[in-house]
């Protein structure tokens, strides 16, 4: 071949690898995919997460491996996240603890609204407020009665300091102008227990309760979501007048600047996903709402949840 044919090649062909991509999506995935859920194996967040995994992994033809990284509220799994390659290789389960972390503890370095590439969302987790089913309080009004009476200062428990459960029942006693005592515990099952056992009065939890009340242990008195919970016959706190949401986020995020052809794979594959039979049943049975939303609404919506709860984050943020 001549010179200038040859030189002619070598410059095609460093235009050509010029114009690849560094994270080709034509052919992704090549290899597994890692999925980081932040709590430990056995829980709704893992359970669920695991059972999207498997139908991701079947689409994709590449298996989805769940690694359990436990820990302050699910934010050293995000903390791992977003010091891996954007290459879709590396993902995370993204929920509501480790973003309002990132306001409650100086010990978070991240922000999720710029170290994390969203993915989708798919689902939202559903609290309650609760007493033992021979709690003298029969309604929510009932308990918002007692609470404004100067008798009793009625204590009620949660799963900790600064949790969605725990902002939105401060942020209820500010407009009932009650004075409850908070009891935090470490997990929800604590929270529950202490109420069994009689040591509070009610409770303000996720939907880890929903066997307690099916049982006939429980009362669920009101509900801290959009909606009332299927299966539940127990009034929102706007249907008693209150314009109060818990914020409430089950999602997957990837390190910041992943592709955005990879990003649309995958986002494709976890809403298929989140509509699986499997998945679903997971969702019933740990009182999880399925709501998808795709990569970019999922983006605002994260921006949206921070800028309200900011400033009530900042009440409870570790001084330390």
């Amino acid at each position: 071949m001549q010179p200038s044919k040859l030189k002619h090649t070598a410059t095609l062909a460093c235009i050509s690898a010029l114009a690849v991509p560094a994270f080709a999506a034509e052919d992704y995935p090549k290899s597994p995919i890692t999925l980081v859920v932040g709590y430990g194996a056995g829980g709704s967040t893992d359970v669920c997460n695991r059972a999207l995994a498997l139908d991701v992994g079947k689409q994709l033809g590449q298996p989805v491996v769940v690694d359990n990284k436990p820990g302050a509220g699910s934010s050293l799994s995000i903390s791992f996240i977003i010091r891996q390659r954007p290459d879709g290789y590396s993902i995370a389960s993204l929920s509501t603890g480790a973003v309002l972390n990132q306001v409650l503890s100086p010990n978070i370095k991240y922000d999720v609204t710029k170290d994390l590439t969203p993915i989708a969302m798919v689902a939202q987790y559903q609290v309650g407020v609760l007493v033992r089913a021979d709690s003298p309080y029969k309604t929510m009004a009932d308990l918002i009665g007692a609470s404004q009476s100067t008798k009793k200062q009625l204590t009620y428990s949660t799963a900790g300091i600064g949790t969605p459960q725990h902002l939105t029942a401060e942020r209820l006693a500010q407009k009932i102008a009650a004075q409850w005592v908070h009891a935090p515990y470490k997990s929800g099952p604590e929270a529950i227990t202490a109420l069994i056992r009689g040591d509070v009065d009610f409770m303000a939890q996720t939907a880890e309760w929903v066997p307690y009340v099916r049982d006939g242990r429980l009362r669920l008195l009101s509900v801290f979501t959009d909606e009332r919970i299927k299966g539940f016959d127990a009034p929102t706190l706007k249907e008693l007048g209150y314009d109060l949401v818990a914020p409430s986020i089950l999602g997957i995020a990837g390190p910041a600047k992943m592709d955005a052809a990879i990003v649309k794979k995958l986002q494709d594959a976890f809403h298929k996903a989140s509509q699986t039979a499997e998945f679903q049943s997971c969702a019933d049975q740990f009182g999880l709402k399925p709501d998808f939303k795709e990569a970019s609404t999922f983006g605002v919506f994260l921006k949206d949840t921070l800028s309200s709860w900011t400033p009530l984050l900042k009440q409870f943020a570790n001084k330390e």
